[in-house]
C-alpha cells in the first residue's frame, strides 16, 4: 500500500470517527435539548421542503427522520470508501460488510437513547440502516463510474 493510500485511509478513519461522534453525541442529548434542536432545524428547513411537498405537509417528525437517514447516509459513504481502500477490491462482501457495520452503529445509537432517557425505536434502526445502504450504494456507483472513466482515458 502506498503512502498516499495510507494517508487517505487515516483521514477516512478520522472522518468516520467524527461522524459517529456527531451521531452518538446527539443520542446522548436529553428530550428537551433534542426537541429544541429539532425545532430549530424544522424552522430552518420547513420552507424549503414545503416548496416541494406543499404547505403544511412538513412536520417536525419528518425533519427528525430525515436527519436519521442523512447521518447514516454519510456514514455509509464513508464506510464504503474506507472498506474499498483497505481491502483494495470491490465486491458484494465489501458492500455487505459496510452496510452491516453501519447497521451495528445504528443499533448502538438507539441503545444510547435508552440510557439518555429518550425512547429507542426499532423503526429508527431500520431507517438508519436504509440510509447507510443508500450511502454504500451511491459510493459504489461513484467508484464504478470513476473506474470506467479512468479506463476510458487509458
Amino acid at each position: 500500500m502506498d503512502t498516499r493510500n495510507k494517508k487517505t485511509i487515516t483521514v477516512l478513519m478520522v472522518l468516520v470517527a467524527v461522524t459517529l461522534s456527531f451521531i452518538w453525541a446527539h443520542s446522548f442529548m436529553g428530550m428537551e435539548e433534542s426537541a429544541e434542536e429539532s425545532g430549530f432545524f424544522y424552522e430552518l428547513l420547513c420552507p424549503f421542503f414545503e416548496f416541494f411537498m406543499g404547505e403544511g405537509n412538513v412536520t417536525e417528525l419528518f425533519i427528525r427522520k430525515l436527519a436519521h437517514f442523512t447521518e447514516f447516509f454519510a456514514l455509509g459513504l464513508e464506510l464504503m470508501l474506507l472498506m474499498k481502500l483497505v481491502f483494495m477490491k470491490m465486491g458484494w462482501k465489501i458492500l455487505f460488510n459496510s452496510w452491516v457495520l453501519g447497521t451495528f452503529c445504528a443499533l448502538i445509537d438507539e441503545t444510547i437513547q435508552i440510557f439518555s432517557g429518550r425512547g429507542s425505536q426499532i423503526q429508527d434502526v431500520w431507517l438508519d440502516s436504509a440510509g447507510c445502504m443508500a450511502g454504500v450504494l451511491v459510493m459504489t456507483g461513484g467508484i464504478l463510474l470513476f473506474r470506467k472513466k479512468r479506463k476510458a482515458k487509458q
